[in-house]
């Protein structure tokens, strides 16, 4: 495509546009006031050669946003507030940079469908402007360059109409996939499907998926394509029944509402009604006493991976290291390859991915439900109306 043609098609898009802005971040003493402006005169992104500009369908909501709103990245932010959340973003392409055009069909958002096209269903990570030239980049693993920008969260991000993305992070959507399912692929099933691949176990080993929520119950489903003995652990009765109901269901159901670790005998009875250790345990909640059951629930040589983002240190007894030998590993959401890798996995079984969708003016209800402890599955916000 040529710079001329280019330049007429970012040309059509409109110069305003409706979005959500943070405009201030909200700390403990001012928690009840409502974190997002809802504004109509907000500019639409250009597109430069690296970019490619995303009309939004649906973009999801998840606990990192919370800390973006508590000024938790603040010290990583290189243009500071307001800024656009959400990192979890879906549409169609409006308009492609010249090296995006040009080098897209070799990136692996791909698929292998060749070069990206006005009105494609994509998707994007929130990987923006990394460097490509660090260890990290040359490996395949951008996510954790330390030169880049983080769109909803450093960045502007996907709650407006528009959202300019990084080519390198845009991931080509399969036709049965819908927007609204896909938008929390972008994270939290980018991060439990990592996560779950980086355990690297073998078939009919047993994973443990701590937390039935937004990011679990796609885990158990992943996990239980993936061929493993999956056992899913909550202290909440609605996530558990949501898993239970899935079309790949765990093998085993525990719920931990009375299991306290200062109590040996509650731990002991729990590991022995779900048939003992798991191999590996993934931490996908941010509670406190969920981390502490997670190592106890680990089996000796075993793996605890987390993918939680606990708001107090994890305590971690010396025994558990030295006496039990247990690796502790963590994972940070996923790479395009792995984003690719996921949605044929997801398109190939016809996993569930469970949404709850509000409009983008219905956005402080959905923070509202989102703080209700026994929320299942993902909330998510339509933007627009595409299919």
């Amino acid at each position: 495509m040529t710079g001329t043609a280019m330049q007429k098609q970012q040309q059509q898009l409109p110069t305003l546009m409706k979005g959500l802005t943070l405009d201030q971040f909200v700390t403990g003493q001012d928690k009840e006031e409502a974190p997002y402006k809802l504004k109509h005169d907000l500019k639409v992104p250009s597109c430069s050669a690296d970019e490619v500009v995303i009309h939004i369908a649906v973009a999801a909501v998840c606990h990192t946003d919370g800390m973006v709103v508590r000024g938790e990245f603040e010290h990583m932010m290189r243009s500071g507030l307001p800024l656009i959340p959400s990192h979890e973003p879906t549409g169609i392409v409006a308009a492609i940079g010249e090296r995006a055009a040009k080098n897209f069909a070799d990136s692996p958002g791909a698929g292998g469908a060749g070069p990206l096209k006005i009105g494609d269903r994509v998707g994007s990570l929130a990987f923006k402007d990394f460097c490509g030239e660090c260890e990290d980049c040359k490996a395949g693993k951008p996510r954790y360059c330390e030169n880049q920008d983080m769109c909803g969260v450093t960045a502007n991000g996907g709650l407006a109409e528009y959202m300019a993305a990084d080519y390198r992070s845009v991931v080509r959507l399969p036709d049965e996939v819908s927007f609204e399912a896909a938008a929390p692929l972008f994270c939290a099933g980018a991060t439990i499907f990592a996560a779950i691949r980086a355990c690297d176990l073998k078939a009919g080993q047993r994973i443990a998926i701590v937390g039935a929520g937004a990011l679990g119950h796609l885990g158990v489903q992943f996990a239980k394509c993936l061929g493993l003995h999956t056992i899913v652990v909550d202290a909440r009765d609605a996530p558990l029944e949501l898993c239970k109901d899935l079309k790949y269901p765990p093998d085993e159901i525990l719920n931990a509402k009375d299991v306290d670790v200062k109590r040996p005998e509650t731990v002991k009875k729990a590991i022995e009604s779900i048939g003992g250790h798991a191999d590996a345990v993934v931490l996908a909640t941010d509670t406190i006493p969920a981390c502490e059951f997670s190592l106890e629930l680990t089996k000796k040589h075993g793996l605890f991976m987390v993918v939680g983002q606990p708001n107090l240190p994890i305590p971690v007894p010396f025994h558990h290291l030295v006496f039990r030998d247990v690796t502790i590993k963590g994972s940070l959401l996923g790479d395009p390859a792995d984003v690719s890798e996921m949605l044929k996995v997801i398109a190939d079984k016809g996993i569930e991915v469970k949404t709850k969708s509000y409009p983008l003016e219905k956005i402080h209800d959905l923070l509202t439900d989102y703080s209700k402890p026994g929320h299942a599955g993902k909330l998510v916000v339509r933007v627009s109306d595409h299919q």
